[in-house]
């Protein structure tokens, strides 16, 4: 089953290999479509090699490192094989990504894809608490503007107690002064 594997991956590079080195005589308007049908084979290869990683890791202990060393081998020269692609697509200006995807994730050992999610699992908890800060900003900012809105509202209720406050106080001086009057006695000439 390793071996059949093995074989099917290096099919599928050799096919990619064959293609990547006939992209330059394509037509122009077809160099894309076939830059992302190399990418596609090299994405099966990668896909057929990550679970050769896991055939690897469950053979017998005798067998695994040389089932491991030729896991390597293949990897490397998978590798190289993107990198090429990588090169031709710079070269010929072709698109990186879009649905064809960048090969810089492709034909990764077990660590290095461990240690490539761990990285895309703390940028996305990252993200995600971005998200929740801006939400929280928002929100915070909407208060603010609220609770202005409402100091406003009150400062013209208090402007407004505060004249009517001292028209009150005129009203009650000219009542005062009327009263006075009032009490004066009244000089009565006969």
């Amino acid at each position: 089953m390793f071996q059949d594997k093995l074989d099917e991956c290096r099919y599928l590079a050799a096919q990619a290999s064959e293609e990547l080195k006939q992209i330059a005589s394509v037509p122009e308007r077809e160099r894309a479509a076939r830059s992302n049908s190399i990418f596609n084979l090299l994405k099966q290869a990668d896909d057929n090699l990550a679970s050769l990683q896991l055939e690897a890791k469950s053979a017998q202990s005798d067998e695994r490192a040389r089932l491991s060393k030729e896991e390597e081998v293949l990897r490397g020269e998978l590798r190289v094989m993107a990198q090429e692609l990588q090169r031709v697509r710079r070269e010929l200006l072709l698109p990186d990504a879009g649905h064809s995807g960048s090969t810089a994730k492709l034909f990764l050992s077990k660590e290095e894809r461990r240690r490539s999610a761990a990285v895309t699992q703390s940028l996305q908890r990252a993200t995600d608490r971005l998200r929740d800060s801006n939400k929280t900003m928002a929100e915070t900012e909407h208060i603010g503007v609220e609770t202005l809105q409402e100091l406003r509202r009150q400062r013209e209720v208090m402007h407004r107690v505060q004249d009517r406050t001292n028209d009150l106080g005129q009203n009650l001086d000219s009542a005062d002064k009327a009263v006075k009057e009032l009490e004066q006695p009244q000089c009565c000439m006969m």
